[in-house]
């Protein structure tokens, strides 16, 4: 506070809340210089950590932005796999459900062709033993040929026609 020169009017009520008044102004100059004065250093602190807390979340930001896009080429991958096995599989699939309807229809086919052969092998079985029993058919005709020729002749010798 600069000292008020005495004058000769320093007793005026006017004059004496004047000098009040600048006594006043000169004090809340003096606070606001010295707010002046601190606030670059106050402003300077706030800012420089404005500034990292920005730089920090940015960080954190590019971070998770880069994670985000590891994470989606590695779900684009995971999903590119499980198509290929999912249709790999439904190929499979389809392959062994045809070899199975293929090895159905060639049992059935190979069932059926042995059949025909048992019947031919039965058939021809049964040929052979009817030629058999042919065969033993004229042999017994012929040994009983044989033997009547055989019992004739001796009756013709007993008989003496001979």
């Amino acid at each position: 506070m600069i000292p008020m020169p005495q004058d000769e009017f320093s007793s005026d009520k006017k004059i004496r809340k004047i000098d009040a008044d600048i006594a006043s102004f000169e004090g809340d100059l003096r606070a606001a210089e010295d707010e002046l004065a601190g606030l670059d250093a106050e402003y300077d602190r706030r800012i420089e950590e404005a500034r990292r807390l920005a730089k920090q979340k940015r960080a954190e930001y590019e971070d998770l932005w880069r994670r985000a896009k590891d994470a989606e080429r590695e779900w684009k991958r995971s999903e590119k796999a499980y198509h290929e096995l999912e249709n790999n599989r439904l190929k499979r699939k389809r392959e062994l459900q045809k070899k199975i309807a293929t090895l159905k229809k060639r049992i059935r086919n190979a069932k059926k062709t042995r059949e025909k052969r048992v019947a031919e092998l039965r058939k021809e079985k049964e040929r052979e033993v009817q030629k058999a029993k042919r065969q033993r058919e004229k042999e017994l005709e012929r040994q009983k040929d044989k033997e009547l020729a055989r019992v004739e002749e001796e009756k013709r010798r007993e008989l003496g026609l001979e």
